[in-house]
């Protein structure tokens, strides 16, 4: 059975019967997962008929999430209040150092984020691959320069010196492209440290000044044609 409303109410009906959810700062959306699943912002008041063991999760932007379990117990008040920590730049940064975009997704620029993390670690491949093909070439160019030097005759001489010069060109060639990649993919790296810090988002929270009263709260069935289901909502 899953049971969805959302509600808001003031602190006056923290005294009544029943469960009162509040958080600082107030206005997180809260999950509630148990024999039901509810859905609220805070401070709210549950319905009284609401009780058990359920999941406690709640988020809110800018802030950490948060999660815990809560029991409620039936005819009694039941009171629960949690404190949300704000998203900080050095956590920011600190994901970003480790993971390219993670600190970006951390501050909810989810798109940055994907882009971020898709361009650096597409060039950090790059780079890897760049390295095994100028290790691969300069190996070449070795063996060619002890070829050359066990050469027997001047004809072979003249011809591995050739070999040589056209070896030596195309391991500078991979080298130097491997360095250009190692650039970018730190320079990203970098970028990315620096993004996360520098466009950390300001958020600004407002709140409702005085109390928002819930006159009535119903229970009104749903049907959608496959399963059945509750939907609880708040008359203004």
């Amino acid at each position: 059975m899953v049971l969805m409303f959302a509600m808001f109410c003031s602190t006056a009906y923290a005294q009544e019967m029943g469960t009162t959810i509040n958080s600082d700062p107030p206005g997180a959306t809260i999950t509630l997962d148990g024999d039901f699943k509810l859905s609220a912002t805070t401070p709210c008041r549950l319905p009284d008929h609401i009780s058990g063991k359920f999941e406690l999760v709640a988020v809110m932007p800018g802030y950490e999430s948060w999660k815990g379990d809560i029991t409620i117990l039936p005819g009694q008040k039941n009171h629960y209040s949690f404190d949300l920590s704000p998203k900080t730049r050095s956590k920011a940064a600190l994901r970003s150092l480790f993971m390219p975009g993670w600190g970006q997704h951390y501050s909810g620029q989810k798109e940055k984020a994907f882009l971020l993390n898709i361009g650096t670690v597409s060039f950090a491949i790059g780079t890897i691959l760049a390295d095994s093909d100028f290790r691969r070439k300069r190996d070449d160019y070795n063996q060619a320069v002890i070829d050359l030097g066990n050469a027997a005759s001047f004809e072979e001489t003249e011809l591995l010196r050739s070999d040589v010069i056209d070896k030596n060109r195309k391991a500078y060639d991979s080298e130097t492209r491997r360095n250009a990649l190692v650039l970018i993919t730190a320079g990203l790296w970098v970028y990315n440290i620096l993004d996360a810090v520098v466009f950390f988002p300001d958020r600004k929270l407002y709140f409702h000044q005085g109390s928002i009263p819930i006159q009535e709260a119903r229970i009104n069935p749903v049907f959608d044609g496959e399963t059945i289901g509750l939907n609880l909502t708040a008359s203004f």
